[in-house]
C-alpha cells in the first residue's frame, strides 16, 4: 500500500497500531453502490492520502474479476493491489464447493494475467446454509474437501472468511465454539506458510434493524475467535467509530473502535463475554484513550505489542463502503 507513514503525523501510536489496515473499501456495494471505474478511481486516490494508513484491500464480486482487464494500466502506479472477493457461495456443502472450484478458475485467470500487480488473496463468502448449526464432524469434513479444491486448482496462497448468520433471529451464535474448533483444527494441520488460513466473518448492519446484531452475539463471537485462536472480519454498518443510535434504522449501531478495542482487549485480558459485551456498549469517545505507548480503555490497557498481535491475528479488517465517512468521523472525534 503507498502511503503517507503514520509515524510523520500527529496521529499517536496506539491509534495507528489499533487502525492500521483495517478498512476494505466496498464501494461496490450499498449505500455507496458506485461503479467499478468510480470506485477503483476513488480507491487509487485512497491510496495516496494521508490517511492512506488505515486503507486494506479492494472488495468485489468474484464475477467482476474480469471486468478489471480494463485496469491493468492502473495497477502499475505504486504497490501491487489486492483484492477480496465475494465467493459465489451455496445453500449445501456439495453446490458451495461446485461454486467454489468455478470462482477459483476466475481467481487463477486474473493473478496470471495481471503478473503480481494485482492479486485476489482473500475470499469472503457466506458459510452454507445447511452446515450452520451443523456438527463440528460436518464442518471438518467440509473445510478438508475446500482445501482438497485450493490443491486441485494449484492456489498458492487464498485466505477463506466463512460468514456466520448474526441476526437476531439466527441460531448460529449458539453454534459458535464448535464451529471454531473445526476451523482451529483445520488451520493448525496446515503446512507453513499456509495455502489458506480461514476465519469467520460477521455482519454488523444491514437494510433492516433486525440485521443489526445483538451486543451479546457480537461478543460471544469475539470471544469464540479468540479462544479457538482464529481470526474474524466484520462489514456493513461500521462507517461509525462509536456506538450510536441510528435514526433511519430505529436501533442502536454498532461502532468499528468498540468491536476493534474489544477484540484487542479481550485477547490482552482474556475477558469473558460480559466484559466485551461492555467494550461493545461504550458510547463516550473520551473511554477510549489512545497513548504513546499503550491503548486504553477505562482502567483496561494493551501494549502496542498486543494491539498489534492481536490485530495480526483476531481482529483483521472491516468492510465499509465508504472510506471517506470513517475517517471524517474520526475527525470529529478529534482523533486524527
Amino acid at each position: 500500500m503507498e502511503s503517507t507513514d503514520p509515524s510523520e503525523s500527529l496521529v499517536t501510536p496506539s491509534l495507528q497500531a489499533l487502525l492500521h489496515e483495517v478498512l476494505d473499501y466496498a464501494g461496490l456495494f450499498p449505500p455507496a453502490d458506485l461503479s467499478l471505474h468510480r470506485a477503483l478511481q476513488s480507491y487509487a486516490e485512497y491510496r495516496r492520502e494521508e490517511e492512506a494508513w488505515m486503507l486494506s484491500r479492494f472488495v468485489l464480486p468474484v464475477r467482476r474479476l474480469p471486468d478489471l482487464t480494463s485496469y491493468r494500466g492502473l495497477f502499475k502506479d505504486g504497490a501491487p493491489y489486492a483484492f477480496s472477493v465475494l465467493g459465489t457461495g451455496g445453500g449445501t456443502a456439495d453446490t458451495f464447493l461446485d461454486a467454489f472450484g468455478r470462482d477459483l478458475e476466475v481467481i487463477e485467470a486474473f493473478d496470471e494475467d495481471h503478473g503480481g500487480r494485482a492479486q485476489v488473496d482473500v475470499m469472503e463468502v457466506p458459510l452454507p446454509e445447511a452446515l450452520v448449526g451443523g456438527s463440528r464432524d460436518e464442518v471438518a469434513s467440509f473445510l478438508e474437501a475446500l482445501t482438497r479444491k485450493l490443491v486441485t486448482a494449484g492456489t498458492a496462497k487464498l485466505d477463506l472468511f466463512l460468514e456466520v448468520p448474526m441476526r437476531r433471529d439466527a441460531v448460529a451464535s449458539r453454534q459458535l465454539s464448535g464451529l471454531c474448533a473445526a476451523v482451529a483444527e483445520h488451520n493448525s494441520r496446515q503446512a507453513v506458510p499456509a495455502r489458506t488460513v480461514i476465519g469467520l466473518k460477521v455482519r454488523c448492519g444491514g437494510g433492516e434493524p433486525t440485521d443489526v446484531p445483538a451486543v451479546d452475539d457480537v461478543a460471544a463471537l469475539i470471544v469464540a475467535c479468540r479462544d479457538a485462536g482464529i481470526p474474524f472480519k466484520a462489514t456493513a454498518g461500521l462507517h461509525h467509530p462509536m456506538r450510536h443510535y441510528d435514526d433511519g434504522l430505529d436501533t442502536e449501531m454498532h461502532g468499528f473502535l468498540n468491536i476493534f478495542a474489544a477484540a484487542v482487549l479481550a485477547a490482552e485480558h482474556t475477558l469473558n463475554p460480559s466484559d466485551v459485551q461492555a467494550i461493545l456498549r461504550e458510547d463516550t469517545a473520551d473511554n477510549f484513550r489512545f497513548l504513546k505507548d499503550a491503548f486504553a480503555w477505562r482502567d483496561l490497557t494493551a501494549s502496542l505489542d498486543g494491539v498489534q498481535h492481536a490485530r495480526d491475528t483476531l481482529a483483521l479488517s472491516f468492510g465499509s463502503c465508504s472510506f471517506e465517512e470513517p475517517i471524517d468521523h474520526l475527525r470529529d472525534l478529534e482523533l486524527l
